[in-house]
């Protein structure tokens, strides 16, 4: 019988990092979502409860259709940015940081960089080519970071994606490097037409959890970037079938945690950056929607106030208010061309790095996305019901 994910906390991961991850991950985002309600009960200015941030455009791979690669001249954050956005972000009670990339492993003071501020509580995007048992023992003795490993199928659809089957060895040896250190795991999953059949099944849940995730996370493939690979984006029919696997397996499966961030506890679609619970700042400083969406109005500094540079947003404030009247799903997936005129109306520049953002807005066709057609599937499990009913997801961004 698998042991459920209680069980496994206990027997797994190092007891001081597991109370690092329920007060940081867990009641550390309670906290920045229940001071975000009240920033807008309270007219105060507006300041998303998680913020994810990019810290280098390089990587060592170059994977078809990701919008992180590319870039003319591929920048680094300076240390001293990244430590200014967490610092002014913890005034707005925010504990909780997604680390993105490119690669964030390719930036050799990072671990160190958690290690010196243990008050919050980092999620560390990682394809898990770099990271050795040397920089686990540091993230072990940081405490404060869990990683997040890019596994995107099984061997053909992952060869297909990544070009190799080395790639795919690498993140499962990254993940066992993981077991092995005892830390707080994840597997982040980008869902393709190349791997749906891999990935949309019972046996790689339970497979993922064997291997020492204790939390898998679904992300619909959104084709970006100057190679965007359309035809591998997913259908409407199979949306609707990852949608109920999803809502499947969340009560089927006891030992690990099933998280996406594209529907509500009823089914509905919806945009976190739309509703305001997120946002993106690249290796630059310049803050945008969210990853994909590479356009900005503004740019924080080392010295600069973040969350007066947030608040004053005309583009992100525009983004919130209009999108929702547009559609639930993703805009930039369903609304290409409105989204070019978006940021057009509001002044933002191309924040790519590769000068072809809008040339690249300009060539998409609309494509359907989670929005899917037909009736929405609610959740049916009661923990992620009330998780999403009164944890994420209970603003009201859609009337």
């Amino acid at each position: 019988m698998a042991k459920s994910l209680a069980i496994r906390f206990l027997t797994e991961v190092k007891p001081r990092l597991l109370l690092k991850f329920i007060f940081g991950a867990g009641l550390g985002n309670l906290r920045a979502l229940r001071a975000f309600e009240k920033r807008i009960k309270r007219g105060l200015p507006f300041f998303p409860p998680f913020v994810f941030i990019s810290v280098t455009q390089r990587c060592n791979l170059r994977c078809r259709g990701c919008w992180a690669i590319g870039a003319k001249q591929p920048v680094d954050m300076e240390r001293k940015l990244l430590q200014h956005i967490v610092s002014e972000s913890r005034r707005q009670s925010c504990r909780f940081f997604g680390i993105l990339g490119g690669e964030p492993l390719l930036l050799e003071w990072l671990p160190d960089f958690f290690m010196h501020n243990q008050s919050s509580y980092f999620q560390l995007f990682t394809n898990g080519h770099l990271l050795t048992r040397g920089i686990a023992a540091k993230l072990q003795a940081s405490g404060n970071v869990s990683p997040l490993i890019s596994i995107e199928g099984l061997e053909q659809s992952y060869a297909d994606r990544r070009g190799t089957r080395h790639g795919f060895d690498q993140a499962l040896n990254a993940l066992n490097i993981c077991q092995e250190h005892k830390l707080v795991t994840g597997v982040a999953v980008s869902v393709s037409k190349g791997n749906f059949n891999d990935v949309v099944r019972i046996d790689f849940v339970d497979e993922m959890a064997c291997r020492g995730a204790h939390y898998l996370w679904y992300y619909i493939y959104r084709p970006s970037g100057q190679d965007p690979n359309f035809e591998d984006a997913l259908d409407d029919a199979q949306v609707r079938t990852l949608r109920q696997f999803i809502v499947d397996e969340r009560v089927r499966c006891k030992s690990l945690v099933i998280v996406d961030a594209y529907w509500d506890q009823y089914g509905n679609a919806l945009c976190p950056a739309a509703m305001g619970v997120s946002h993106h700042i690249n290796a630059h400083g310049d803050v945008e929607p969210c990853p994909p969406i590479q356009c900005s109005d503004c740019r924080v500094n080392a010295s600069g106030d973040v969350t007066q540079t947030i608040a004053h947003s005309e583009f992100l404030r525009s983004f919130r208010e209009r999108v929702p009247t547009l559609t639930r799903g993703c805009v930039l997936m369903d609304h290409p061309q409105y989204l070019h005129q978006l940021a057009h109306d509001y002044a933002a520049l191309d924040s790519s790095g590769r000068d072809t953002f809008f040339n690249e807005l300009d060539e998409r066709a609309p494509m359907r996305c989670h929005d899917y057609q037909g009736e929405p599937i609610p959740e049916t499990a009661l923990a992620y019901k009330i998780a999403k009913k009164y944890w994420f997801f209970g603003f009201g961004a859609y009337g």
